[in-house]
């Protein structure tokens, strides 16, 4: 069996041109930075992909391009890859170019919002909230991850549209609710038991927002009532040497609100935890 527990590469996904709030685009330079001034020896930055700053949504889709490129040729040459965003939309190219590598991957996502709005649903047109559908060919590509193998967990705050579309193609969601019932660590184990079905590989895609605003401040999209990091960092430690996990994707901390840089300690925590260094928690449920 392979081991996967290092090094973690690290690709940032410079682009806050999905969200209303740009400033998300420098949470990959943060990050990079933090990295430098603390090297961990499990983190390999590999290499960043910026967004052009103005374009609208053909620099998205060129950035998306880009992205998908980086994804698909890191991961032909390295055993395990992490993405770092950037809005969430950066999701619409980062498990296209997994796919391309490693073919078809199931998906736990992770997240207080569904992100699965259409063009005709959405309230705001925002991207960020647009990727699972995308990523399911709702939008008009080829699908890249098939329902069956997609669960998401955590979530709390949704329009009706876009949880009907998730229903009717067959999608488990795990809300913030059964997640107090079960305990995150069953949650995520039912999620991982969908998304690598028959032994298969699958990845993980963690918007912040989906963590309690106590451990996570520097978030596009807030919603109370989240996800406690011990318990996601708990849960991440027990599947640092899965062999079938092959990418994480941890999206939209935007720098410029965080607070005492909580949110960039604990996204370098993540980071460490997937990669299997060992690891002393900084937060407390």
């Amino acid at each position: 069996m392979t081991d996967l527990t290092t090094p973690l590469s690290i690709i940032g996904a410079a682009s806050g041109l999905g969200a209303p709030d740009d400033r998300c685009a420098a949470g990959p330079q943060a990050l990079q930075a933090a990295l430098q001034h603390a090297p961990e020896p499990a983190l390999v930055w590999q290499q960043t992909v910026n967004a052009e700053s103005h374009g609208g949504a053909a620099a998205l889709d060129d950035f998306l391009t880009r992205l998908s490129d980086s994804c698909a040729a890191v991961l032909r040459d390295q055993p395990r890859i992490a993405v770092i965003g950037g809005d969430h939309a950066c999701a619409m190219g980062t498990w296209r170019g997994v796919r391309r590598t490693l073919g078809p991957v199931g998906l736990v996502w992770v997240d207080a919002h569904l992100d699965a709005h259409t063009p005709q649903t959405s309230p705001s047109g925002y991207r960020h909230g647009m990727p699972l559908a995308d990523l399911l060919g709702q939008l008009g590509s080829a699908a890249v991850i098939d329902a069956r193998r997609l669960c998401l967990v955590g979530v709390r705050s949704y329009e009706g549209a876009e949880r009907e579309l998730l229903q009717r193609l067959g999608v488990r969601v795990i809300t913030m609710d059964e997640v107090g019932r079960l305990g995150l660590g069953a949650a995520m184990d039912e999620a991982v038991s969908i998304a690598a079905a028959g032994d298969q590989v699958y990845g993980v895609s963690i918007d912040l927002d989906a963590l309690d605003l106590a451990d996570a401040p520097a978030v596009g999209s807030p919603v109370v009532g989240g996800i406690r990091a011990a318990d996601l960092l708990a849960w991440l430690a027990t599947r640092a040497s899965d062999p079938r996990l092959r990418a994480l994707e941890v999206a939209e901390f935007n720098p410029a609100i965080d607070v005492q840089q909580r949110t960039l300690k604990l996204l370098v925590q993540i980071l460490k935890t997937a990669s299997g260094a060992a690891h002393e928690p900084d937060h407390r449920t």
